[in-house]
């Protein structure tokens, strides 16, 4: 069955990529027709004929290669004699804005063609991601501006209705040093709080970002848990989770657990109670519940998690300056600034960098005493300032990791703040792993090798986990030590070797569990958040569709202004292996999806097949524009030249997205 059901989605993808680029040459065709213009031949796809028929004047034809597709018109070519035929329904003996009509026939098809896709996905109810934040990088854009996790982007720009998906769009297809202004809505605040903010392009990123990550669910995934490097329980669940169980609530084991309605409260909960076993109770889809079908009461099942540890070498490492602060943070209005270098916690001047953010959430709403050294201007003398502050009980070590990025800062949520440490080693703790190997104070990591344990994931494809390299040498899209650190704390390994002091011989080194530490984080997986829109009345949804028709093709011009402009990087394109990737995922996850992923496609194609290169509809209208003007054709090697250089363009970009989509295939 699950055979038939593959075969069934390759079908239905081939169908519908198949059907976009027919409407696009039917436009061509039907135009055409209608302006008596004898057409020779109506191909889908290019190269050898897999199929075909002649039916009057026309040759129609199913091609081996299904990149395109064309419409042969009589007299169309620059071939010596085709656009000199005296025949009066050959293309060239046409009127300049009969043949414009014919050229852009092609892309209207596909326009409409996008806005019924997205008529049809609303109308019929589809999943679309919320724009609610499931993190804020520390240091990042959005972080500075003073957006928080749990937060609700309700509108962008003065649009409302959007999506995670619209976000990232928006500040992807920025432009140097544009705002962008946000309305979001917080938990707990009255009214919406309004945000204006910059993105900006980093060394590790392939486009603009404001450093928000998307949220999870509390919808468990497949599998429902892992064990943590740190978790030194027998048994990493008493209980029976599976995938697809949703989390209701969770408490220290022996109370009753308390309600919970998102992932920050669970691990509000799971931080609060880190140092004991904790509850998870969860309910259970019909599916999982009962093999028989027809609907069944909810079932609830519970779960007992023990107590994780965090896993550390046992070396304190240089604190660096301040380097970012959370607007409208507890430590903005402490009067903390950025270039500050924190000295003294409460008296104490040995104070551990990594463990700072634990020592202010145990103070949670306690006054805290700290002494910065502040820069004076001018090259004077730094200078000592002791600042009061109570931390606010919002849990460290809780928000999801950068993707494809490992250069985050430490941040102390509990106050706003965030610093860089430094890889050099400010003291080393007797007994310690770092002391058996030898490390001592004043070595200066250079690289992190850590070799991950391998997965069931792995194990199924047959895939060996390989070493990853953390450099830390201050180069662009290095990694920093606390988002490594963090990093480990998630991902079980079987060897470590720290590099030192410029060395190519590294020590090998293997992290031991900290009793004394806990980690709020239990080894719970979960799938990301997706929000079900119900059916649009069909005004609704034609709107919607209209809005997301005209954002489209915006976009797609925004994202190559950016390319020419280097705001984003030429890895972000894809070819016919990624389209065909993301179309069968599509189709796996029903027809509405598909549909809104054809329409996207579908919208992809006008605007790119109008850009004004030869061959493409776009340049042909460019030389028909010129034409115009003169008043008489272009010379025959002018439209020779201009196609030959345009042909040469398209085909290396199309190689380019080829060698892409292998490399992403491959690595």
């Amino acid at each position: 069955m699950e055979y038939l059901t593959r075969i069934w989605n390759i079908l239905q993808v081939a169908f519908g990529l198949g059907f976009v680029i027919f409407l696009h040459e039917l436009g061509h065709f039907l135009l055409a027709k209608w302006n008596d213009v004898k057409v020779e031949k109506f191909s889908i796809g290019f190269g050898p004929t897999l199929f075909g028929f002649t039916r009057g004047e026309t040759e129609y034809v199913l091609a081996a290669v299904p990149l395109g597709g064309f419409v042969k018109m009589l007299g169309e070519g620059i071939e010596e004699g085709e656009t000199k035929t005296s025949d009066p329904r050959a293309y060239p003996n046409k009127s300049v804005g009969a043949r414009m009509a014919i050229i852009s026939a092609g892309v209207i098809m596909n326009l409409i063609l996008g806005l019924a896709c997205f008529v049809y996905a609303y109308g019929h109810g589809m999943e679309e991601i919320p724009a609610h934040l499931g993190g804020v990088l520390a240091g990042s854009p959005a972080y500075e501006a003073g957006l928080r996790t749990g937060d609700e982007i309700v509108a962008i720009d003065g649009r409302k209705d959007v999506s995670f998906t619209n976000l990232m769009l928006k500040v992807q297809l920025s432009r140097e040093g544009q705002s962008i202004r946000f309305d979001v809505k917080r938990p707990g605040h009255e009214g919406l709080i309004s945000a204006n903010i910059v993105p900006r392009r980093e060394a590790s990123r392939d486009a603009p970002t404001i450093g928000v990550l998307q949220s999870s669910s509390l919808e468990l995934g497949d599998p429902p848990t892992e064990r943590l490097p740190g978790n030194t329980g027998k048994e990493l669940t008493s209980g029976d989770l599976k995938p697809e169980d949703t989390v209701v609530a969770a408490g220290p084991e022996g109370e009753t657990p308390e309600p919970v309605a998102t992932v920050q409260e669970l691990n509000s909960v799971l931080a609060r109670y880190r140092e004991r076993p904790v509850q998870i109770v969860a309910q259970r889809s019909s599916e999982n519940a009962n093999s028989t079908p027809g609907p069944r009461p909810a079932e609830r099942v519970s779960a007992i998690l023990p107590p994780n540890h965090f896993i550390s070498f046992g070396i304190r490492l240089t604190m660096e300056p301040i380097e970012s602060i959370q607007g409208g943070s507890i430590a903005e209005k402490a009067g903390f600034r950025k270039g500050d270098v924190i000295k003294k916690v409460n008296d104490a001047e040995d104070f551990d960098p990594m463990t700072l953010p634990d020592l202010c959430y145990k103070h949670a709403g306690k006054p805290m005493a700290f002494v910065v050294e502040r820069p004076s201007p001018g090259g004077l003398p730094a200078k000592a300032v002791e600042l009061k502050v109570t931390p606010d009980d919002t849990p460290p070590w809780t928000e999801a990791i950068a993707e494809q990025s490992l250069t985050e800062p430490q941040e102390i949520p509990g106050l706003g703040l965030a610093y860089q440490v430094r890889n050099k080693v400010a003291a080393v703790e007797p007994g310690s792993p770092a002391a058996s190997a030898g490390l001592k104070a004043g070595d200066v990591i250079n690289m992190l090798t850590f070799t991950p344990v391998e997965s069931a994931a792995m194990k199924k494809q047959k895939i060996k986990p390989t070493p990853i390299k953390f450099r830390f040498d201050g180069k662009e899209k290095n990694a920093d030590w606390p988002a490594t650190f963090a990093f480990l704390q998630l991902e079980a390994g079987t060897k470590y070797e720290l590099t030192l002091n410029g060395s190519s011989q590294p020590l090998e080194i293997t992290p031991q569990v900290d009793a004394s530490w806990f980690h709020p984080l239990r080894g719970l997986r979960f799938v990301r958040e997706f929000r079900k829109l119900p059916p649009l009345p069909a005004s609704v949804a034609l709107r919607r569709g209209f809005d997301d028709t005209v954002e489209s093709v915006l976009g797609i011009y925004g994202m190559l202004r950016s390319l020419i402009f280097g705001r984003m990087s030429m890895k972000n394109f894809g070819g016919p292996v990624m389209i065909a990737d993301m179309a069968y995922h599509a189709a796996k996850t029903g027809l509405t999806k598909l549909v809104h992923l054809l329409g996207l496609l579908s919208i992809n194609l006008a605007v790119l097949n109008f850009l004004p290169i030869p061959p493409l509809d776009g340049g042909q209208m460019v030389f028909l524009m010129a034409e115009k003007v003169r008043g008489k054709p272009l010379p025959e090697s002018a439209l020779a030249y201009g196609t030959w250089a345009g042909l040469f363009l398209v085909l290396g970009l199309m190689l380019y997205v080829l060698v892409q989509d292998v490399l992403r295939l491959f690595f």
